[in-house]
């Protein structure tokens, strides 16, 4: 499947392009993105990316694969077997590595999040479809994003690792669901 992105050829381009962010934060602000109903072209997202990443043009590859990260995580939050996985190193690091990364993945869903909500109330929009849970549920969010690797070594740091990633992902599909529901007919079109 084409829109599959892999963590750690996705950490070479950065490598290439010379970005210090991680694969996990550009894939979160992916996800927040368009969870909140962000939407954009091609060349709109590379901009997204070039600001993000603090990178210059990239070349046309590496256009590719910063494209395929917006594509997979339409294509995984449009889908309906909750398809979406998070971005994060593979269990061959140590998990103090990958707390780093959910905090970085977190990080990046909430700028995300909050630079597609602000297009969206420019544009006449409101975040009004999230329910009471869902905006507590940012809240802890806010507190993941903060998560110390200072726990790892903690006896079940691996378990509480693997449900915090659970939640994230829970939480991610959620707004997405809520932000993004099919707008149903106005009154004239119900008319006809």
């Amino acid at each position: 499947m084409a829109d599959i992105v892999d963590h750690d050829d996705l950490a070479n381009v950065f490598l290439g392009m010379g970005a210090l962010q991680s694969p996990a934060e550009l894939h979160g602000y992916a996800v927040g993105f368009i969870a909140v109903g962000g939407r954009t072209e091609r060349s709109g997202w590379l901009k997204h990316c070039c600001d993000l990443l603090d990178i210059e043009n990239p070349d046309p590859e590496q256009s590719d694969e910063l494209f395929r990260v917006y594509t997979a995580a339409k294509t995984a939050l449009a889908s309906d077997d909750l398809a979406l996985q998070l971005l994060l190193p593979g269990d061959e690091l140590d998990l103090d590595q990958r707390i780093a990364s959910l905090g970085q993945w977190v990080q990046g869903f909430l700028t995300g999040f909050a630079m597609a909500g602000k297009q969206l109330q420019k544009d006449g929009g409101s975040l009004e479809a999230l329910s009471s849970d869902s905006r507590e549920a940012l809240s802890d969010l806010a507190a993941i994003a903060q998560i110390s690797a200072d726990e790892a070594g903690a006896e079940g740091a691996e378990q509480d690792f693997f449900e915090i990633c659970e939640y994230v992902r829970v939480v991610a599909m959620t707004v997405n669901t809520e932000c993004n529901r099919p707008q149903g007919p106005t009154a004239g079109e119900r008319l006809h």
